[in-house]
């Protein structure tokens, strides 16, 4: 899939700087005592604009603007829920910044513009930039000559522009030294859903920037259960996605740590007329919270599936080797990452009759839950 050709960061002042040198050179210093990597200066203003090239073609660019910056760049990311929950006084700041730094880092000496993107497109060329490995390190970079720009003066803003967030300038620097991807990289767009019979708020997620690691955006319906401990989830999953050996959790499985504290079952959510296709995270059980769906499978219910009870598998010899062969391939991936696999007897399905066979749960079982 394509990645992010460029990653940008925007740092909002509120009197002018002088220091934008100063983070050049602190960055050259930094890159060559960790990686060796060099970089060629191949343009300079001083004190305004750098154009820097090299390290498997990797172009960067700081510039200062003393003065505001346009404001119709934040008109979106400044309604979000999310910006409001980790920064009340964000309009205010934004109206009283005046100056900002730009920080652009991407590949190739052909620049990222929708113009140019569209002409390559026609004629199907693919950039040389597009696995994971080497979008994390545009990340990787970009943060880095980000948190540099804060030390001798503190931003009041940072517009992060792949996830289009805003932050306040003293927020960057821990999320900066995150997991990727991680709340940075990770818009969570909150929306409401009235509430649950029991008088609880109900807030549901969609993300922005998601799509930018995997091939598809996240959604969260309006749950009873706290926006941030779906967030935290929606992180795992997104983990295990990118892991070394990584995969997306196959459609219907559910998903959660290994002390079974909490579960989720994952839909694949083909496009619609009004949408684009999603992944589609549903709760099934959060121990912290008190909260156990309907839906979900005790684990009483799980069995060995190397060896399954017969009276659960199909008749046929050619529809139980099938079902072995899907739950050894899916045991592979889960195993592949550190994980473990469970296939549970989910019950009959509505609507069956009482004879049928029970349906079967999957589960993948990931590391402990953190926090």
């Amino acid at each position: 899939m394509p990645f992010p050709h460029e990653i940008q960061s925007a740092l909002l002042f509120d009197a002018p700087v002088r220091h934008l040198e100063s983070v050049m050179h602190s960055f050259l210093n930094i890159e060559a005592a960790r990686s060796g990597l060099d970089y060629n200066l191949v343009e300079a203003k001083p004190g305004v604009f750098y154009r820097l090239f090299g390290a498997g073609e990797t172009m960067i660019t700081l510039e200062y603007v003393a003065e505001p910056a346009n404001p119709d760049a934040f008109r979106q990311p400044v309604e979000s829920a999310i910006t409001r929950i980790y920064c009340p006084d964000m309009p205010q700041r934004l109206m009283r910044h005046r100056a900002h730094i730009l920080i652009n880092v991407s590949h190739g000496a052909l620049p990222s513009t929708r113009d140019i993107d569209r002409v390559l497109g026609k004629i199907g060329y693919v950039r040389p930039s597009t696995t994971l490995p080497q979008f994390m390190r545009r990340i990787e970079l970009c943060t880095l000559l980000t948190r540099l720009a804060q030390d001798e003066q503190p931003a009041s803003v940072v517009h992060w522009t792949q996830s289009n967030q805003l932050f306040p300038g003293e927020m960057f620097d821990t999320l900066g030294t995150g997991s990727v991807p991680g709340p940075l990289h990770i818009h969570p767009y909150l929306y409401g859903g009235g509430q649950s019979a029991s008088g609880k708020t109900l807030a549901g997620i969609r993300t922005f920037g998601a799509g930018h690691f995997i091939d598809r955006e996240i959604r969260i319906e309006p749950s009873e259960l706290p926006w941030a401990a779906n967030f935290e989830t929606i992180l795992a999953f997104l983990r295990v996605a990118t892991t070394q050996n990584g995969y997306i959790i196959p459609d219907d499985d559910t998903f959660g740590p290994d002390d079974h504290s909490l579960s989720y079952r994952v839909r694949h959510i083909a496009a619609t007329d009004d949408d684009v296709p999603l992944y589609e995270l549903e709760p099934l059980l959060h121990r912290e919270y008190g909260f156990q769906s309907d839906s979900y499978v005790p684990r009483e219910r799980v069995f060995d599936d190397r060896s399954p009870p017969a009276a659960l598998m199909p008749s046929a010899q050619d529809e139980r080797q099938i079902l072995l062969d899907e739950w050894q391939s899916k045991r592979s991936m889960a195993e592949g990452i550190g994980g473990s696999f469970e296939v549970c007897a989910s019950g009959p399905q509505p609507g069956a009759t009482p004879s049928a066979r029970p349906g079967f749960g999957v589960r993948r079982v990931f590391g402990r839950k953190t926090g």
